[in-house]
């Protein structure tokens, strides 16, 4: 039974990180910059918060399209705030997206909220 219940975490580990894989090259195909990746520990809301720059409020709505595609052809639940502004958050199964204009991203400085999480990946 127990090799069982580490075969199956596994499984569900390797599903995951598919999925996270995805969730990534969405975002680099759509051309988002300075993809910032943190492992958040300790939070009832995200366990994956990811960060990122977008040029225009088109690439930022056509990001969000092709993310909310994938999130639903998994069946899961996928909220979007922001759609019409500089800083747009996406939320789906543990993971928030942040959205940026450059100039935005300067000004809310997002990133120095979470100088002591575990910094998964970087883009850019």
């Amino acid at each position: 039974m127990v090799t069982y219940l580490i075969m199956a975490e596994e499984k569900i580990k390797n599903l995951h990180n598919f999925f996270f894989d995805s969730v990534i090259d969405i975002l680099l195909v759509q051309k988002c910059t300075n993809i910032k990746a943190f492992e958040i520990e300790n939070n009832s809301y995200f366990d994956v918060i990811i960060m990122c720059n977008v040029n225009s409020n088109t690439q930022m709505v056509s990001s969000i399209k092709k993310l909310k595609k994938l999130v639903k052809s998994k069946n899961k639940n996928f909220f979007s705030e922001g759609l019409d502004s500089s800083w747009a958050l996406v939320e789906f199964e543990g993971v928030g997206i942040h959205f940026f204009t450059e100039e935005a991203r300067e000004y809310y400085n997002l990133d120095d909220l979470f100088f002591d999480s575990n910094l998964m990946l970087q883009y850019g």
